[in-house]
């Protein structure tokens, strides 16, 4: 699924990351790589909620997944289910975990861009359709930036402490 473009622009952020190994361990640790900087609330065993809490720790400085006021994280399975044959009999087990789903509350990063090139075409002036342009530029880096923060932290979280 790409982008979900009308609720880009409302300030949320919707789209799949496609990711193959998903089990309950993984899951879970995603969940509480979550944990140590948002408050997280377990929705079901797919699904979990995450917004921003008094105290936890803030992520690095430069980091454009730290204006990620909250959102959802949805585990997405697979259209066809697998089928197994062996020794004649036939099993059929449910499709596999296929994607995690997020839906980012991005507004306060829409609402910055937005105020800050207002600002500055009041100041330098110009003409709106190059300012809007520039909104869609900047504006659209910053989701890249989000989304490239956010995959590195899942490789960070998903990968097992210990061979033990």
């Amino acid at each position: 699924m790409p982008l979900d473009l009308p609720r880009l622009f409302l300030g949320t952020l919707i789209y799949n990351e496609p990711m193959a190994a998903l089990d309950d361990l993984r899951f879970e640790r995603i969940l509480r790589g979550f944990a140590g900087h948002y408050l997280v609330h377990p929705l079901s065993q797919t699904q979990f909620a995450f917004e921003r809490g008094e105290g936890f720790d803030r992520f690095e400085r430069w980091d454009a997944f730290a204006y990620v006021d909250g959102g959802t994280v949805t585990r997405l399975r697979g259209v066809e289910p697998v089928r197994i044959e062996t020794s004649g009999n036939i099993r059929h087990f449910p499709a596999p975990w296929t994607a995690l789903r997020f839906e980012l509350n991005i507004r306060v990063v829409l609402i910055f861009w937005a105020f800050a090139l207002i600002i500055a075409r009041s100041f330098v002036g110009g003409d709106w359709l190059f300012w809007g342009l520039g909104f869609l530029a900047l504006y659209g880096a910053h989701i890249a930036l989000i989304r490239r923060s956010l995959r590195a932290k899942l490789k960070r979280w998903v990968v097992r402490e210990s061979l033990n």
